[in-house]
């Protein structure tokens, strides 16, 4: 069967979306559809290529060699149309400064208002456009050239195609209620939070799979009450008594008033990094902002650690 010239953007994206995440799911999050949705564009794709793009197993779909060579053309024209869109922008604003930066969303709530601020300051005629996503979509993005940096997670040692500049080190801490019997310890370990009322970030999350370890590793049972997307709600939850959370220090910066943290043993740790694309000139906005966002970290005056 030949290759049907009716294919849609829309397939083609749930297609390009696929392939970014490795499952329907984690595409059905990046489009913000239903997975049934993601499913009926992706067989919908595979019939009109007129080629297998998926082997199916165990309600699992695997992509083919087919479809990784496929991918290859689909993610060219992808970058394709976004790098014009992005001339077609800058023309559209007389060539002004933009600045495009994408951060996760823990960043967006916590020192991101005082770097913007700070950066506008002294750059009061360039425009920003401030992305929050997760790692996956801030990838993507900086890979697409969509934004100009990524303020995220650890980056894997194989994904060669980004410049990385180290920004910070943090290390999991335990949120609980002032009043709280724990927290007279100075540190909590799985063992000490086994019968608490623990609330949790949803499952496809990094940071839960890392804590989520920790606890299997000492057959530590959690009694989980309550997930949810974001840190700071949980954070905020935790204010109002609900119950405990091991969350990022970072939600500590919008005012830990009736809290209680402590450090988290086994000690679990992570990196954020600066992420930009390889190979392409920056910018002399983009290295603006830069030294303004190093320096928050560095300079006492701009920043007050969340750990301290």
């Amino acid at each position: 069967m030949l290759a049907d010239s009716k294919i849609k953007i829309r397939q083609i994206e749930a297609f390009r979306c696929f392939m970014l995440s490795g499952t329907v799911t984690g595409a059905a999050e990046l489009m913000y559809i239903s997975q049934p949705a993601v499913s009926r564009l992706l067989s919908e794709l595979e019939y009109r290529v007129g080629f297998p793009l998926f082997v199916r197993t165990h309600n699992k779909l695997e992509a083919t060699p087919e479809a990784k060579l496929f991918y290859k053309d689909v993610n060219r024209v992808f970058i394709g149309m976004n790098s014009l869109a992005s001339s077609a922008d800058a023309i559209a604003r007389n060539n002004q400064g933009r600045l495009r930066v994408g951060v996760m969303p823990i960043c967006s709530n916590s020192f991101m208002p005082d770097v913007i601020a700070a950066f506008l300051s002294l750059h009061p005629n360039v425009s920003i456009e401030l992305e929050s996503a997760s790692r996956i979509q801030l990838l993507d993005m900086v890979r697409s050239h969509r934004i100009d940096i990524a303020i995220t997670t650890n980056v894997e040692a194989d994904e060669e195609e980004f410049d990385c500049r180290f920004l910070r080190r943090h290390r999991a801490v335990v949120l609980l209620h002032e009043g709280h019997p724990l927290a007279d310890k100075d540190s909590l370990s799985p063992i000490d939070l086994k019968h608490e009322r623990f609330m949790t970030l949803a499952y496809g999350s990094p940071f839960r799979t890392r804590v989520e370890d920790a606890f299997l590793k000492q057959s530590v049972k959690r009694n989980i009450i309550l997930e949810a997307r974001e840190q700071s709600t949980l954070f905020q939850l935790v204010k109002k008594g609900v119950g405990i959370a091991i969350l990022d220090p970072f939600v500590l910066q919008s005012g830990a008033d009736g809290i209680v943290s402590r450090p988290f043993e086994p000690v679990t740790e992570w990196e954020y990094h600066v992420v930009q694309a390889k190979g392409i000139q920056t910018p002399r906005m983009v290295n603006a902002f830069l030294d303004i966002l190093f320096e928050y970290f560095e300079n006492p005056a701009l920043n007050q650690d969340p750990e301290s």
